[in-house]
């Protein structure tokens, strides 16, 4: 049997969905689906006689034998996730489309919503950019993360890094305007890092604009650096 993917998830309660370990809940968002979704999902799907479970608009699917597909993925685009490294490629910027539970903690209206996953897309794509050219951040940079964020008791670090210096670096990044609360949030990811050399613990936070008063706090922080990005099109002709 075939199934809607949101369908099918929307048979079940949230706890159910948590419960179960398909469904995690998120510092940004209310819920996602991830990495660690993967096999509980496929076995959920195995419980209920559901062969495939599909958003046929995004060309995604997720079959109970592991073949997936998921035009999002930063590796293969299509096959089966025993070939993934990373699990969570299965659901790769396909949250908003195919997770009923995806919602914004910052506003629950549709509006917000669309905003919020577009900031989620960006940031993604703004962390996949920088994983590819760490040293475009700062030169010495080297990423020590596995290529994964890393989970520390204040939350999920977008990217764990060293410098050219063997400290530690801390990066934070804010798709659209960073505010005073990122400065906290930066903060206590250094504070929570698993650091046993006893390394100075830097923090970089990346954002496309600061708030003024964040500009202004940062300089009281002489280990907390603010690097902005920008975005440049380029256009070919092709007929």
């Amino acid at each position: 049997m075939e199934k809607d993917i949101r369908e099918f998830l929307e048979e079940f309660t949230v706890e159910e969905l948590v419960d179960r370990g398909v469904l995690r809940p998120d510092r940004r968002f209310e819920y996602l689906l991830t990495g660690e979704s993967v096999l509980h999902l496929m076995d959920m799907m195995r419980e209920y006689n559901v062969a495939r479970l599909v958003e046929t608009e995004r060309n995604w699917f997720l079959g109970v034998d592991g073949e997936f597909s998921n035009p999002g993925s930063d590796e293969i685009k299509t096959g089966n996730v025993s070939q993934l490294q990373k699990k969570g490629n299965v659901f790769n910027e396909q949250n908003p489309a195919i997770n009923p539970f995806f919602r914004s903690k910052s506003g629950n209206s549709l509006e917000d919503q669309e905003a919020s996953s577009s900031s989620f897309a960006l940031e993604r794509d703004l962390q996949r950019t920088l994983r590819h050219n760490i040293e475009q951040l700062e030169t010495g940079l080297s990423i020590i993360d596995g290529g994964t964020e890393r989970t520390v008791e204040a939350g999920r670090i977008d990217i764990a890094a060293k410098d050219g210096d063997g400290n530690l670096v801390v990066i934070e990044l804010k798709a659209g305007t960073a505010g005073m609360d990122s400065i906290g949030q930066i903060l206590s990811y250094m504070g929570s890092i698993e650091n046993p050399e006893g390394k100075d613990v830097r923090g970089i936070l990346v954002a496309y604009d600061f708030n003024p008063r964040l500009v202004m706090a940062a300089k009281a922080v002489p280990n907390v650096s603010l690097k902005a990005y920008s975005v440049q099109f380029t256009f070919q002709d092709r007929g």
